[in-house]
């Protein structure tokens, strides 16, 4: 076994001290031949550690036989005990139950119990539209924040690599081999930045601005919002029914936007009277001073009142107090104007904002 040890400078891009003491994270990935320890092993096994005396440390241990496996997990478990979180990047699905199958291979107990788990490809993984990168695995969201490598191998790559080292040994190979495991470790403080993404679409919003808008003819609704976090990378989302961008603290919805006329359907229909010479109609209070033949009972789909404007659409649940219009009768269409949600007051506009938020899967309703 070959352990290194040297000082590392960490430029921590997200408020480590918000989710506890730094001293008691342990940032981690490990180096395998393979998927699973039955017809594997692993050779590498990389953590970034903290203290308030020394700073940030990178330690790893390397397997330079095929016999050094069980040591370097021993060692690696002897120091990982001390530690309360595991930092990693899908080590919830593959770093730490190839961990702890190996230890069970060997009857070593491993010092995971009672230990939390951070997974940033899990914390990620919901914003996942957002990001547009396609891929959320560590090195594209590595390239998303900005962060560059040296290193041009793959995890798969570099096992024939190892192999080749286990044949003739040298420094250039293993050079390669801990470069690798070092910018996947290293690269974890950058990656905690991804959580800026749950805060911001989870946390709350406070009010900017609504406004209709008409660019090139084409007419759209925003909703401007302000939020309780800051994003380190601006991003966008296009969906069916409204498309957003979020820089900085700031969220703008865009919701497309119907220009014409609508309906807005009473639902007390029993109160108002049709006046079929007006094609409109009038309330009961002003009906009785109508003349008996010139009006008729309303019904469901005749009590409604024509509207002409610019409507945006509104899908989920309707803020409270919020007049909804529909092209029809029968249609299941709702929309709604800028004039009924400065009336429906409070707060229907952060209401209307959430529920975009919860139809893109950015937030739980």
């Amino acid at each position: 076994m070959k352990e290194f040890t040297r000082p590392e400078a960490v430029i921590m891009s997200y408020p480590l001290r918000s989710l506890g003491n730094p001293d008691d994270f342990l940032f981690l990935d490990i180096e395998t031949t393979g998927l699973t320890p039955e017809t594997a092993q692993i050779y590498l096994i990389g953590a970034l550690s903290h203290t308030e005396d020394t700073g940030w440390t990178l330690r790893q241990w390397f397997a330079d036989s095929l016999s050094s496996e069980e040591e370097i997990l021993r060692a690696f478990f002897s120091f990982a005990s001390s530690f309360k979180t595991l930092v990693h990047y899908n080590g919830d699905s593959f770093d730490l139950p190839f961990l702890m199958r190996c230890a069970a291979q060997y009857g070593i107990p491993h010092p995971f119990e009672g230990m939390n788990s951070l997974d940033l490809y899990r914390a990620a993984r919901p914003y996942r539209k957002v990001f547009g990168t396609g891929r959320i695995n560590q090195k594209s969201m590595e390239l998303f924040l900005g962060l560059s490598r040296a290193d041009r191998f793959s995890g798969g790559e570099l096992i024939s690599v190892y192999q080749n080292y286990l044949n003739a040994g040298g420094t250039a190979l293993l050079q390669q081999l801990l470069l690798h495991n070092e910018e996947d470790v290293t690269g974890l403080p950058v990656l905690l930045s991804l959580l800026s993404y749950r805060d911001f679409f989870l946390g709350s919003f406070s009010e900017e601005e609504a406004e209709e808008e008409n660019d090139e003819g084409t007419p759209s609704f925003r909703i401007r919002l302000k939020g309780s976090c800051r994003l380190p990378v601006p991003v966008s989302f296009q969906g069916e029914t409204f498309s957003l961008e979020a820089e900085e603290d700031r969220l703008t919805l865009i919701l497309p936007c119907f220009s014409g006329e609508l309906l807005y359907f009473y639902d007390n229909y029993r109160d108002y009277y049709c006046l079929p010479e007006e094609d409109r109609v009038i309330h009961k209070s002003v009906a009785e001073f109508v003349d008996r033949s010139a009006k008729v009972r309303a019904t469901a789909r005749t009590a409604f009142a024509r509207k002409e404007g610019i409507f945006f659409r509104v899908t989920g649940t309707a803020p409270s107090g919020l007049k909804l219009f529909r092209p029809s009768y029968e249609s299941r269409e709702r929309w709604s104007d800028l004039e009924s949600l400065e009336q429906a007051g409070g707060n229907a506009l952060l209401f209307l904002a959430e529920e975009c938020l919860v139809s893109a899967g950015l937030r739980e309703s």
